[in-house]
């Protein structure tokens, strides 16, 4: 196990991020930023490890100290209106950052069928009165836009010519307060072995032959998702594109486990509010099953 280099990390993002700190263990990288008294739009907090990690629909996600690369930033939008399609815009930040990567509706980061990423939305109010407040997991549904070139982990940094960095710097203050403090989470396999994958359907980059350096990886990957979320902020159209692009749910025979039960049909598109359409009709909420011929 390598550590992460926090100073060379520091360096590479601090013309991106506003904050970046690092535990060396907690329960949940989300947790704490969730629950920070004082908070600073653009805020990363990342860990080499997490034991009590979390997943869409509160599945667990825990994994040996160093496997993988865990991290959340924390944003102050200015609206919640377009909420929903953060976690598509996060999930399109790794397939920037992991070649062969994809992505399953809505945010599924998958390799060969495996899964490589867990990534988890939350919202909840602004300050002190927060601490009493219910936070929410954000639906999936929604993405922007970017043509950032999917770099392999073991190339060196992301091309610097290919974001602008006044695009991509933290915001400056506005007028308009924010209307919540959102937590975006992920937790990379990075060196997982197959018995050390919570699931079988799993993956790590070390599995598929990938680098495994967790410190470029979190310049990588964290540059991207800044991209994606100044995107998602300013609601470019381009997103969607990249998206679809990459979504290998479209075109796909699937089950879709919608809270009003399952449907079985093609995948026809994804929805610029990031619903997806099976069979003519749009679902903002599901699991999403892709079936072989054999399975329906």
């Amino acid at each position: 196990m390598t550590a992460l280099d926090m100073d060379r990390i520091r360096e590479a993002l601090s013309d991106d991020f506003a904050v970046i700190d690092y535990t060396e263990s907690t329960g949940s990288t989300n947790t704490d930023l969730m629950q920070a008294e004082k908070v600073a739009d653009g805020t990363v907090l990342l860990a080499n490890e997490q034991v009590a990690g979390k997943g869409r629909l509160g599945r667990q996600w825990v994994s040996p100290a160093g496997s993988q690369l865990i991290f959340s930033v924390l944003i102050l939008p200015e609206s919640l209106e377009h909420l929903g399609t953060l976690p598509l815009a996060a999930g399109l930040a790794v397939t920037d950052s992991v070649e062969k990567a994809v992505l399953k509706w809505p945010n599924d980061v998958q390799i060969d069928g495996k899964k490589l990423c867990g990534i988890l939305a939350e919202a909840g109010p602004v300050g002190e009165a927060f601490k009493s407040a219910p936070k929410t997991e954000v639906s999936k549904a929604e993405v922007n836009k970017a043509e950032i070139n999917k770099a392999e982990i073991n190339k060196a940094e992301v091309n610097k010519a290919e974001i602008n960095k006044a695009e991509v710097a933290p915001k400056t203050q506005s007028a308009n307060p924010p209307s919540a403090r959102v937590v975006v989470g992920m937790g990379i396999n990075v060196t997982l072995t197959r018995e050390e994958l919570p699931i079988e359907a799993a993956t790590s980059l070390a599995l598929e032959g990938l680098d495994t350096d967790r410190t470029q990886l979190a310049i990588t990957v964290l540059k991207n998702l800044r991209h994606r979320i100044t995107q998602w902020e300013q609601q470019d159209p381009q997103l969607m594109a990249d998206y679809r692009k990459v979504c290998s749910s479209i075109g796909q025979e699937v089950r879709l486990e919608a809270p009003t039960g399952d449907v079985i049909g093609t995948v026809e598109g994804v929805a610029d509010d990031g619903r997806i359409n099976v069979g003519g009709e749009y679902y903002s909420a599901g699991d999403v099953i892709h079936l072989r011929p054999a399975d329906n």
